[in-house]
């Protein structure tokens, strides 16, 4: 076992330092050649064109499936339980934004924070006074 593959090994190395810069291009006629490139250059034709296609197929389907996906939902939307469960979210997203507040305002209310529009407000009135105070300012300067 040991002798078989160091044969092979030997051949192989044979092989590597024999190795010339010749392919088989070299030996190919020239028809042949012009053949091969022909062909070679049909298949990316068809490659791209086929790439197109898959492409633009991708684009139709997913344009198709949005579609009939929104017919579903507009014919879902007229279906009664549909519409009162729509209806039932929205007042319970609205019971719970009031419920929201009011915990949030009973927090600051405990804490005696003001929130941030009344911040806000006050933020505004110290910057009209601060501009009146300086055209005071001004006008005793002068």
């Amino acid at each position: 076992m040991a002798t078989t593959r160091s044969t092979k090994a030997t051949r192989k190395a044979a092989r590597g330092a024999n190795k010339t810069d010749w392919s088989w291009e070299d030996f190919r006629p020239d028809w042949a050649n012009e053949g091969i490139d022909r062909i070679t250059s049909e298949l990316e034709k068809w490659s791209d064109e086929l790439q197109t296609r898959s492409e633009k197929f991708r684009r139709e389907s997913q344009k198709r499936i949005e579609k009939n996906v929104r017919q579903v939902q507009r014919e879902l939307r007229k279906v009664p339980a549909i519409k009162r469960a729509e209806a039932l979210r929205d007042e319970l997203a609205d019971r719970v934004e009031k419920n929201v507040d009011a915990g949030v305002d009973q927090i600051y209310t405990s804490l005696k924070l003001a929130r941030l529009d009344e911040v806000k407000k006050l933020e505004r009135k110290i910057a009209q006074l601060n501009r009146k105070l300086r055209t005071l300012e001004k006008e005793q300067a002068a």
